[in-house]
C-alpha cells in the first residue's frame, strides 16, 4: 500500500510542475496569473510565521499604517504555515514558500481526495481518479491566485475519518477528523463553515442508527476539542471586526453567489473549454464541471445498485453535490445575471453566525467538486470486470485531465523586496493604486510598515488616502509624516512618464535618497502637520432635518445607530441636507460620521447657516478627504468627519455637495456641537 501511495503522491507530483509549467524553474521571483492575491497571500504567509500567533504584535499586522488590528483585515492562513514556515526559513525567500504552497495544493489536495476515494472503495485504481478529480478539477483554473481556496486538501481527509469512524468507532479515528477540520479551518476561513455544514450533512445521513451514543459523544469530544482551539481566533477577528464595524453587506453577497449559467461556464485559461460561457459570468461562478466527472456520476448511480452500501454512498455524494451547489448559488439565485425569482437556501444559512460575514457562497462548489471526485472512485470501483475497469481508469483520467487542464498558465515577475537606506519608519509606495500588493511585499525584507494595504477589507482612511494622492495634495504628505519620518517609494514600471517622481521631487520636504534599479525612494522629515483634535463641547438637540435626494431616510442620521444612514446614490452636485436646531444657538461645528462608508464623503462641500433659514452666511467651501483621512484614522468605527462653524446665532445649517462624482454620499449620524462645557470630544 505504501508504494502504491507514494507512487500516485509522485505522479500527482509531476502532473502539479506540468499544469503549472514553467513555475518550478523560477520559484523565487514569479508568480501564476497576476500579483494581486498572490503576493498579498506572500506578505500573509511572511507575517504569520514573523509573529508569535495570537499576541497584540501579530495581530498588528504592518499594512493600512497607523491602523491596527489589520491581520483581521483578511485571511490568516495559520493552517499553511507547516509548509511556508520552513521553506521561508531555509531559503529567505519569502516568495518560493508561496510558490511551495501553491504547488503542494495540487498534490496534497490529490492526496486527501485519494485517501477519501479509497476508505470509500478499497481501490487504488478509484482513488487515483478521485485525486485527479479533485486535484485538477477545472475550478481551480478560476483561482490560480486564491491559494486559501486551492489548499482544500484537509476537507477529504476528514470525511475519510468519519467514515473510518462509523465502520470502526476508534477514538483515532475521531482525532483524525478533528485535527483534519481544525487545519481545514486555519487553511482557508470559508471551509471553516462549509466544511462543518458539510460534516453536519454527513452525520445526518449516515450517524443515526448507526452510531451509539457513546461514539456520538467521542467525536463530539474530539470536535469541541478542535473547536476550542481556533476559538481565540475568532474571538480575535470578532473583536477587531466589531471595533471597525465590519460586515458584509446583502448586495456583497448577492454578487458573490454563483450564476446558474456558471454549469456551462469555463475558466478562459481551459485548454479544451474556454469558448464556454455563459452571460454575465464572473469567475467565481465558473462552475463547469467537465464532461468527464458528469459521465462518471452518471455511471455512479447506474452501477450503485449491487450492495446497500454503495447505494448508499452514491446518493449521498450526489445529493450533496446539488445541495452544495445549490448554496453556492447564495440568497437569490440567478440565471445569465437575472434574478430567478426565487429564493435560494443560502438565505436561511446568511441568517446565522458566521455565515453573514462569507462574502463569496459561490465557494461551496469546492464542496461540490470534492462530492464528484467521491463519485468518480465509486463510479470506477463499481465496473464489475477487472478489464473495463483498467479501459475506464485509464479513460477517466485521460478525460479528466483535458477537462481541467490550462491551456498555459500567466506568469508574472515579481521585482525584488526594495531596500532603501533611509531613516524612515513607514513606507508608501506610488502609485498607490497599481502597487498595493507590491508596496507591501517589498517591504517585507526591512519589516517595514506600509500606508498602502490590500486585503478582504479595506481601512477605513485608505479611500480618502487614494483620493488625496491621486489629487497630488500635498497635505496628505505632511500629514503622514507628521511624528515620524516616513518614505516614498516611486516605481518606475507604474511612472513611466515621470510624473510621480516629478511630484516628488517638486516636494521641498522630500529628500531624494535611493535611485535602484526601477524604483526611487524619497524621505520625508517630521513636519508637526498633525490632525487638529476633536472637538469638544455639548451636543445640541436638532428639530427637524431635510435632505434632497432621499429625504424619506433622513431621521436615519438622528437615530444613534450607526447602521442606518442617509444617502445619495451618487453625488451629482446638487445635494443638500439642512438641520434646523429650533432656535439660534452657538455652534462649533457639526460632526458627520461616515461610519461604514468612509469612502462616500462629499467631494466638495459648501457650509452655510443662518439665524432664520431667509438670509444664509457662507462658512466655507472645500473638499474633505484630508478631513475624512482625518477622521477614519481617529475613529474607524465612527469615522466622525468634522466641519468648523463658530458661529453664534446659528437655527439653520445647510450642507450642499457640490461636485459631480461617481460615488455615493453616506451619512450615518450628525452631531451639532456647541459652545461650552462638555462631558468628552463630540466627534468619538
Amino acid at each position: 500500500m505504501r508504494s502504491r501511495v507514494l507512487l500516485a503522491a509522485a505522479g500527482l507530483a509531476v502532473l502539479a510542475c506540468a499544469y503549472t509549467w514553467p513555475l518550478v524553474l523560477h520559484p523565487a521571483s514569479t508568480v501564476a496569473h497576476d500579483r494581486g492575491d498572490p503576493l498579498l497571500v506572500t506578505w500573509i504567509l511572511w507575517w504569520s510565521t514573523h509573529q508569535l500567533p495570537l499576541t497584540a504584535a501579530w495581530w498588528n499586522a504592518p499594512a493600512f499604517h497607523p491602523s491596527t488590528g489589520v491581520f483581521a483585515f483578511s485571511e490568516n492562513l495559520l493552517g499553511l504555515a507547516p509548509i511556508a514556515w520552513p521553506i521561508a526559513r531555509l531559503t529567505g525567500q519569502p516568495l518560493a514558500a508561496y510558490n511551495a504552497a501553491f504547488l503542494l495544493s495540487y498534490v496534497l489536495s490529490g492526496l486527501g481526495a485519494y485517501f477519501l476515494g479509497f476508505v470509500l472503495t478499497k481501490r487504488h485504481d478509484a482513488a487515483f481518479v478521485a485525486a485527479l478529480a479533485f486535484a485538477f478539477a477545472p475550478y481551480r483554473l478560476s483561482h490560480q491566485h486564491h491559494l486559501q481556496l486551492l489548499s482544500s486538501y484537509w476537507m477529504p481527509v476528514a470525511i475519510a475519518a468519519l467514515h473510518l469512524y462509523l465502520r470502526e468507532p476508534r477514538p483515532r479515528w475521531a482525532a483524525l477528523f478533528a485535527a483534519s477540520w481544525l487545519l481545514q479551518a486555519l487553511a482557508c476561513g470559508y471551509y471553516l463553515f462549509y466544511l462543518t455544514l458539510f460534516a453536519g450533512l454527513w452525520l445526518a445521513w449516515f450517524a443515526p442508527r448507526r452510531l451509539k451514543m457513546r461514539a456520538v459523544a467521542v467525536l463530539a469530544a474530539a470536535w469541541l476539542a478542535a473547536g476550542l482551539v481556533i476559538a481565540p481566533l475568532l474571538i480575535g477577528y470578532r473583536a477587531i471586526h466589531a471595533e471597525y464595524g465590519f460586515k458584509r453587506s446583502p448586495v456583497e453577497i448577492l454578487n458573490y453567489s454563483a450564476d446558474v449559467a456558471g454549469l456551462w461556464s469555463a475558466a478562459p485559461d481551459s485548454l479544451a473549454w474556454r469558448w464556454l460561457h455563459g452571460a454575465g459570468v464572473s469567475s467565481e461562478s465558473e462552475q463547469f464541471p467537465g464532461v468527464a466527472i458528469l459521465a462518471l456520476a452518471g455511471l455512479a448511480i447506474a452501477l450503485a445498485n449491487r450492495r446497500r452500501a454503495e447505494r448508499r454512498d452514491v446518493a449521498f455524494y450526489v445529493c450533496a453535490a446539488v445541495v452544495m451547489w445549490a448554496l453556492s448559488l447564495g440568497p437569490q439565485p440567478k440565471l445569465n445575471g437575472s434574478s430567478i425569482g426565487i429564493p435560494g437556501p443560502y438565505a436561511v444559512l446568511a441568517s446565522l453566525p458566521g455565515f453573514d460575514g462569507m462574502r463569496v457562497p459561490a465557494r461551496f462548489w469546492m464542496v461540490t467538486v470534492l462530492c464528484l471526485s467521491a463519485c468518480a472512485a465509486l463510479a470506477v470501483a463499481a465496473v464489475p470486470s477487472a478489464r473495463m475497469r483498467r479501459l475506464a481508469v485509464f479513460a477517466a483520467a485521460v478525460a479528466i485531465l483535458l477537462d481541467g487542464w490550462p491551456r498555459t498558465m500567466a506568469m508574472f515577475d515579481v521585482a525584488p523586496m526594495r531596500v532603501t537606506t533611509t531613516h524612515a519608519r513607514a513606507r508608501l509606495g506610488l502609485p498607490i493604486r497599481e502597487n498595493e500588493t507590491e508596496t507591501m511585499y517589498g517591504a517585507i525584507a526591512q519589516d517595514r510598515p506600509v500606508f498602502n494595504g490590500y486585503s478582504g477589507y479595506t481601512a477605513p482612511q485608505h479611500a480618502a488616502l487614494v483620493d488625496l494622492l491621486d489629487a497630488r495634495d500635498t497635505r496628505i504628505l505632511d500629514r503622514l509624516a507628521a511624528a515620524e519620518p516616513v518614505e516614498v517609494v516611486v516605481e518606475s514600471a507604474t511612472d513611466p512618464d515621470g510624473r510621480w517622481r516629478g511630484w516628488m521631487d517638486g516636494y521641498p520636504r522630500a529628500r531624494r535618497v535611493d535611485d535602484g534599479d526601477g524604483w526611487t525612494s524619497y524621505e520625508i522629515g517630521p513636519t508637526a502637520a498633525a490632525a487638529s483634535p476633536p472637538v469638544s463641547g455639548p451636543l445640541l438637540s436638532v428639530a427637524s432635518i431635510t435632505a434632497t435626494p432621499n429625504q424619506k431616510d433622513a431621521g436615519a442620521v438622528l437615530d444613534g445607530d450607526l447602521d442606518s444612514r442617509w444617502h445619495a446614490a451618487r453625488q451629482e452636485g446638487r445635494e443638500i441636507v439642512v438641520l434646523d436646531l429650533g432656535t439660534a444657538q452657538s455652534v462649533r461645528a457639526v460632526v458627520m460620521c461616515l461610519g461604514a462608508y468612509p469612502g462616500q464623503y462629499p467631494r466638495l462641500l459648501g457650509v452655510d447657516v443662518s439665524p432664520d433659514g431667509a438670509s444664509w452666511t457662507t462658512i466655507g467651501t472645500g473638499g474633505t478627504a484630508l478631513e475624512a483621512y482625518d477622521a477614519a484614522v481617529r475613529s474607524p468605527r465612527e469615522v466622525p468627519l468634522t466641519i468648523a462653524i463658530d458661529r453664534e446665532e446659528v437655527r439653520f445649517i445647510r450642507l450642499r455637495q457640490m461636485r459631480v462624482d461617481a460615488h455615493g454620499w453616506s451619512i450615518v449620524e450628525l452631531r451639532v456641537v456647541g459652545a461650552g462645557a462638555a462631558g468628552g470630544p463630540a466627534g468619538r
